[in-house]
Formats: C-alpha cells, structure tokens, sequence
C-alpha cells in the first residue's frame, strides 16, 4: 500500500492544536510522505504563536480558499450532481459555510487529489471528515479520520454516514472511543482503533524542579473559554493564597474570558500572583513548565475535553497534574500516584485541599512527578503512535474502501 497521504483539516496549524501538526511531522519523519490541505490558514498573530517546525509545515500545506474553490466551480459541476445525495445526508456545517460550498470544496479537493496522485485521504475533526466522505463517494478514494472527544458529543451527526465508508478510525482517548461505539453499529468497532496523540519523549524530558519550594508554582494551558474551568481554579488558587500559603498561577492561552479572569483575580485579591501570558510556541512551554511544581485543570467533564495532551506533555516534564474528572482523566492518572483527580470539576474544596498537600509536603511532589514521566513513557510515546498508525496507513486490510453501502 502506498504511503503518499493526503491529510485534510479545515484550518491548520492552528497553536491549540499542535498535535495534528506534531502527528503529521512524526509521519514524515518516519518516511511517509504526507501532503497537508486546508481551507484556511493560521492568522499573523497565530503563525507567531507556533514553533519553528510548525512554521515550517504551514509552508508545504497546499491551501483551498473560498475564491480557489469557486473558479474551478463550472468544473466541478457534474460532480456535484453525481454526489448531491450524499451530500443532503450530511448535518450543515455550523462554522464553515453551506452545505453547497462543502460540496464544492470536496469536489475542487478530489481533482487535486487525483492530480497529486493521492491514494489516501485523512482528515482531523468534523468537517474535514464530511469533506473526506464526500471526495470517497465522487473518487471512491479510500479515507480515514481522526477522532477527538468534543465531537463524540457534541458534534457527532455525521457519524453514522461517514463511517458507513471510511477505511479505519483513529480515537485519541478509549472513553471517547467508547462512547461514540455506543451509538454506532456493531460493526464500526473493527474499524476503530485508540491512537494516543502522545507526547515527544525527547522534547518534553524530565525537569528537575524549582530550587524553592515556596511560593507553590501552578500552571495550566488551553483556550480561555468557561469548559476549560479556569475561573474555578483561579478562585482555588486564591482560596489557597487567602489561607496563608504563597502560590502563583499562570495559564498559557488566550480567549474570550481573559478579562473576567483578570477581574476575579483583582476581586479576590490574587491579581499580582496570576499570570497570563498568552500563547506560547510549544518549544517555549517546557521553559513555563520547569518553572512550575504542578499542573492542574478543572475542566468541565462533559466530553469537551477528553485527555488534553498538554497534561501529558506536564507529566512527561516530571510533574504532577491535579485534574477534574475529565473523561479519559483515569487513563493518565491514578489518584495518589501521579497526581490527584478531583471528584467533580467544580470541586474547588478538593482542589484546596490538594494544594496545600502539596504545600505541605513537597517532597511528595518529586515522587508523583516521577510516577507521572513512567506512566507517559509507557503508554503515551508519540514516536510508538505514530507508527501504529503508520502502520494502519500503509496496510491494505485497513486501508481497504467499504463498498457494501458504497453509492456508486
């Protein structure tokens, strides 16, 4: 099976997103050549938020822009007609665009596909997976998608068509994974397989911990949006600090809650101990990260977040991680060993509690902080990911095109 794969994602590099781009470059890496396209590009203020090997990869992403898509329309005609069906039974696309221009771009993106001499297409969230779908139905190329927690609940409609066709899924956590099979056939099962995103060993290696103990360093990282639950961690951090413990928050990210975050921090009297940095390039964050004594979230639990990898990339850094119970929280961490899981993302007593554990002993912190790099060695290598994927790629029994229900 050949190993020339076309990797499709709505916008890309995007900085919250930096284990698409880090799969792909591990691939090529590996020696696969993979051919990245996208409907749209980073914005200036996003390329300088990513890495130097990102930057680089935005360079070979091969860009389909609305007015692209639109000159070879009169083209592209007579496919359209042949895929309408197909298209109707897909969900509207909420964020990009009608049902229509979908159609277009996938029709526009098969006859680039076809001129490149693709073989395989895969796609990361929604949208690409509807375009992909819909390139397999007019080509009958063979077609695979990545599969994150958010969608498996809260954007899942397109499922049931989609994988009627797609050649293998991959799930970045087994909680999402399972729940999504719960409303599928039996038969998707066979074609889904748990591919962590996993974390560069060598990038994120062990740090030793800050000289001081005091004050107790905590960081956190995503986008500033309430599912992230970061106000609820501000206000435990601040409950921590107004018993008396010294303790500095810093939260690499930006969002639309910034200022409400700043004005809780001002009301609670904590302002001069949080830090918002904004967005870092990944290669910046193991810095952040050998400054700090633990990494802690409070996210809401209801599948907007499964296993978001910068808790493992912490972990990999040697630090312990205190975290709501997000789904695939139990995958990562066992309570007490690598860090602690609290019993409800607003738990704010719990996350208190566990951080003046740590105030008080902190040279328990050093142990969970080691348990965590072992855990990540053993089940979240990227480079071991990679290649079951890798090989998922290049097997004809995965890779094969699913024509019992195939609309010719």
């Amino acid at each position: 099976m050949s190993e020339k794969i076309a990797y499709l994602v709505a916008e890309f590099p995007k900085p919250s997103e930096t284990f698409v781009s880090r799969e792909v470059l591990t691939l090529q890496k590996l020696g696969m050549e993979i051919v990245p396209f996208a409907f749209q590009g980073p914005g200036a203020q996003e390329v300088a938020a990513l890495d130097a090997p990102t930057r680089r990869l935005a360079e070979e992403v091969e860009y389909l822009p609305n007015a692209k898509v639109l000159t070879g329309a009169l083209a592209s005609l007579p496919a359209v007609g042949r895929c309408w069906c197909a298209n109707r039974r897909l969900p509207a696309g909420a964020h990009n665009g009608s049902k229509q221009v979908r159609l277009l771009r996938a029709a526009r993106l098969a006859r680039e596909l076809e001129a490149r001499g693709i073989e395989h297409l895969h796609a990361h969230w929604p949208y690409a997976t509807q375009v992909a779908y819909l390139v397999h139905k007019l080509t009958g190329m063979p077609f695979s998608v990545s599969i994150h927690a958010h969608e498996v609940e809260h954007d899942h409609a397109h499922f049931p068509a989609t994988f009627e066709a797609l050649s293998f899924a991959t799930f970045c956590n087994r909680a999402a994974m399972e729940r999504l099979l719960q409303r599928l056939p039996t038969g998707a099962r066979e074609r889904s397989h748990l591919i962590y995103h996993g974390v560069d060993l060598s990038r994120f290696a062990p740090l030793p911990f800050p000289a001081s103990a005091t004050p107790l360093r905590v960081i956190s990282a995503g986008r500033l949006t309430k599912t992230k639950g970061f106000d609820r961690l501000v206000r435990a951090c601040a409950c921590t600090h107004a018993h008396g413990h010294a303790i500095e928050l810093t939260i690499l990210g930006q969002g639309a809650i910034e200022p409400e975050l700043r004005a809780l921090a001002e009301e609670r009297g904590f302002s001069e101990h949080l830090h918002l940095p904004g967005w870092l390039p990944h290669d910046q964050v193991a810095a952040r990260l050998a400054e700090s004594h633990l990494f802690a979230l409070m996210a809401d639990t209801n599948f907007h977040d499964g296993l978001p990898n910068v808790v493992l990339e912490a972990m990999a850094s040697a630090r312990p991680v205190i975290l709501s119970p997000i789904p695939a929280a139990s995958e990562a961490i066992t309570d007490g060993a690598e860090g602690f899981v609290l019993s409800a993302a607003d738990d704010e007593a719990g996350m208190c509690a566990a951080l003046d554990l740590c105030q008080a002993a902190p040279e328990k912190l050093a142990a969970m902080g080691g348990a965590a790099r072992d855990r990540v060695a053993q089940l979240f290598d990227q480079d071991f990911h990679a290649r079951r994927l890798q090989t998922l790629f290049t097997t004809p029994a995965a890779c094969a095109v699913h024509t019992s229900r195939h609309e010719s």
